[in-house]
């Protein structure tokens, strides 16, 4: 399983795990989704016609920046990336599904792919108000990076 819930006493608080930093922010990204919309039906079961999908571009400034451990840089980066898929997800009304992006020191870019809210199909989640940089962090153990992070909501 790619991410698993953990105990907290108010927001949702998360364990990611990806083989590669790339994966890492595919599935908190998903995480994401799962908890705004729970999945109801199966993703093979959507019409390739009704897939839409929109351009995702992060950038962060790391000039200003005092940057601590080996994967400050990422978790910086993974936090504005998530704050994009939230704030697309709910100005677009784009149920994302997945994801073709690229993460390099200082941005994200690609594509998101998904299809239009339907409260018949997409209702009943969990309204998350953000991303916390509260106990954000990314670390690497044996061939698999794993990530705590939580979801205000």
């Amino acid at each position: 399983m790619p991410y698993r819930e953990l105990d907290h006493t108010a927001d949702i608080l998360l364990e990611v795990t990806g083989a590669s930093i790339h994966e890492l922010f595919c599935e908190a990204a998903r995480a994401l989704m799962d908890i705004l919309y729970p999945p109801r039906v199966p993703s093979s079961s959507v019409q390739r016609s009704h897939i839409v999908s929109l351009p995702i571009e992060v950038y962060i400034d790391t000039e200003n920046e005092e940057l601590h451990g080996s994967y400050a840089l990422y978790e910086l980066l993974l936090q504005a990336f998530l704050s994009e898929i939230l704030f697309l997800t709910e100005t677009e009304y784009l149920v994302f599904s997945s994801f073709d992006i690229m993460v390099k020191k200082s941005h994200v870019s690609g594509m998101g792919h998904g299809v239009l809210f339907d409260e018949m199909v997409h209702g009943g989640g969990i309204g998350v108000k953000g991303i916390s940089y509260s106990d954000l962090a990314i670390r690497k153990k044996n061939d698999e990076y794993i990530l705590t992070i939580i979801y205000d909501i």
